[in-house]
């Protein structure tokens, strides 16, 4: 652990000599976040991952009015580095916005006049990797918690902006197997604690949680299971596959209070591409994991494909809601899935009650209506091959072409909006399909290459990944009582920002080419728009100061034109800012 006492930081803080307090951010506010409708306290607006705001203010009569109140920039991006992307979210408190750039610097800006955004303080994290980052920062008590791309959480004062303390989250080599450990999302706090998770392609991944007084570990979940743990034997193979297992965690996770679980959607295994490489269910990847937050133990998970090929990782936001079933109100979880269905699971126990396709799905012929298997999932098989020839195989070229949906549509990192009122869920996606060749052109690469304690390298061949004809964007609603799509438009360009819906029958949305608009939620279609002229790949946040509502975006994200099929995106820019509306 490294300490810094005040006016001694680990990072370059500035501090500006005016008034820049706001309550302190408690567990019980937290618990609450929602009803804080001026505020935006959690990375998804609650512990129930609604990313939906209270505030009417503005709505479908008024958003026409909308206009940009001011622009902040964030900094921190190197044209150069595909990963350096905005794909933050702001925090905001009483009045005081918290952001963070991709190189681990935060700042706290007062955004009270609505009219600018004043620099209170910067807190310089010096992080040695310019990373894309997830989620907002966490703020418990009087302090801010920040993760870094490097994997160092550090605390800082919220009034000061200095360093308390920071520690390093790297797991030992020995049991992460991989020197090269990152992390893609900030902290959660909850309780007494901090939970960080690695995001690592090709490598063992882990959650853990960190004492938020002292900065000790208090424990630690590999989402891939080690000897002796239960479902190490879904890794079958007879050279080490679970040591570069993958099952990263992209996104932060949802907390349930009333049964004190933490619940995580979990990325693809690695290699992802061939399953013969990793015979066996190989869990607990492409998962809802659910995870007692005082012990760290998995309480139940439910794995959605196993022995899965086609990057479908599972980790878009799990929301948290109650509905009836015959005649019985069930505590559950729905989550779209990148593999192109919406799943209902009872959040107490991981019961499967339900899935519907929400986008074109050809990689299985259905799901099994009492288990949500894919209809050709065999338990008594190690490589599974669900549809025909859809499934990758090496040597077999043929094989996984025009395979729906898209590895890079349905919904990825960016989390979708549940109005509880309306009992309705909304995602953006990238509606299209994709083929790969795992024999492409280009001699061998090396997929997997760990240390020499985690077993023999592997050499995979080459492979290319191609999009079929131009990738559009999708907005789609469930109805989360059957989870039957009930509303679907179409746009340009495939979406990747999330969408943030509020309860004035709004839906707002940021698309790659730079334009920022409103969809009315009962039609979905768009009411307004503005155009920035920088890509959008992060979810927007709306808060509240002095009676006006105003909605926040950052922009300066991901460029999809090669993924969509749109070589014109290529032609935009990043910059990295922050940008406010309001009427």
């Amino acid at each position: 652990m490294r300490l810094g006492l005040a006016g001694v930081v680990a990072g370059a803080t500035l501090a500006l000599g005016f008034s820049a307090a706001a309550a302190p951010v408690t567990y019980e506010r937290l618990l609450n976040a929602q009803q804080e409708s001026h505020n935006w306290l959690l990375p998804y607006g609650s512990y129930n991952s609604h990313n939906h705001s209270n505030l009417t203010q503005i709505n479908r009569s008024n958003v026409g009015d909308l206009r940009v109140k001011f622009l902040h920039t964030i900094g921190g991006l190197n044209m150069v580095d595909p990963v350096e992307r905005t794909q933050s979210t702001p925090a905001v408190n009483d009045g005081f916005m918290y952001l963070f750039t991709t190189w681990g610097v935060v700042s706290k800006v007062d955004v009270r006049s609505g009219s600018r955004a004043l620099p209170v303080w910067r807190n310089d994290g010096e992080s040695e990797m310019g990373k894309r980052m997830r989620g907002t920062v966490a703020l418990l008590d009087n302090f801010v918690f920040h993760n870094t791309g490097d994997r160092r959480l550090i605390k800082i004062d919220a009034d000061s902006g200095e360093t308390v303390w920071e520690v390093s989250t790297l797991m030992p080599v020995e049991e992460a197997f991989r020197v090269d450990q990152t992390a893609s999302i900030q902290p959660i706090a909850l309780k007494n604690q901090l939970l960080t998770a690695s995001t690592l392609t090709v490598r063992r991944n882990e959650l853990s949680s960190w004492d938020a007084e002292t900065g000790d570990l208090m424990w630690s979940f590999w989402t891939v299971p080690g000897p002796g743990e239960f479902g190490h034997e879904t890794w079958a193979d007879d050279w080490g596959a679970w040591k570069t297992g993958n099952a990263a965690l992209w996104t932060q996770g949802s907390f349930d209070p009333e049964t004190n679980l933490v619940i995580y959607g979990t990325g693809e295994p690695g290699n992802w591409r061939d399953p013969t490489s990793r015979p066996g269910d190989n869990l607990f990847t492409n998962a809802a994991i659910a995870i007692n937050v005082d012990t760290g133990l998995l309480e139940w998970y439910f794995q959605e494909i196993p022995n899965e090929s086609w990057d479908y990782d599972t980790v878009s936001p799990r929301m948290l809601y109650d509905i009836e079933i015959d005649g019985v109100t069930r505590k559950v979880q729905g989550n779209f899935s990148r593999d192109g269905y919406y799943y209902t699971l009872d959040r107490t126990n991981g019961d499967f009650l339900g899935a519907e396709a929400f986008t074109k799905v050809n990689w299985t012929a259905g799901l099994d209506p009492k288990t949500g298997m894919p209809v050709e999932y065999n338990p008594n098989k190690l490589i599974q091959d669900y549809a025909p020839m859809k499934a990758g195989r090496p040597g077999v070229p043929e094989a996984s072409q025009n395979v729906c949906p898209n590895f890079y549509g349905a919904p990825t990192y960016f989390p979708p909006t549940y109005d509880a009122a309306r009992m309705e869920a909304t995602i953006t996606n990238s509606e299209g399909c994709f083929s790969y060749d795992m024999d492409a052109p280009g001699g061998p690469r090396v997929d997997i290459d760990p240390p020499e304690e985690a077993g023999a390298p592997r050499t995979y061949p080459n492979n290319s990944r191609e999009a079929i004809g131009r990738q559009l964007g999708q907005i789609a609603s469930v109805d989360v009582r059957t989870g039957k799509t009930i509303a679907e438009a179409f746009t340009p360009y495939a979406l990747y920002s999330g969408v943030l819906g509020t309860s004035g029958g709004l839906l707002f949305v940021g698309h790659p080419d730079g334009k920022f608009a409103a969809y009315d939620m009962d039609t979905l279609g768009e009411v307004w728009s503005f155009h920035n002229g920088t890509p959008i790949s992060a979810p927007p946040i709306s808060y509240m100061v002095d009676g006006k509502q105003y909605i926040a975006v950052a922009v300066g994200g991901q460029n999809l034109a090669g993924l969509a099929n749109a070589p014109e995106l290529g032609e935009y820019q990043l910059n990295s800012q922050v940008v406010v509306f309001g009427l």
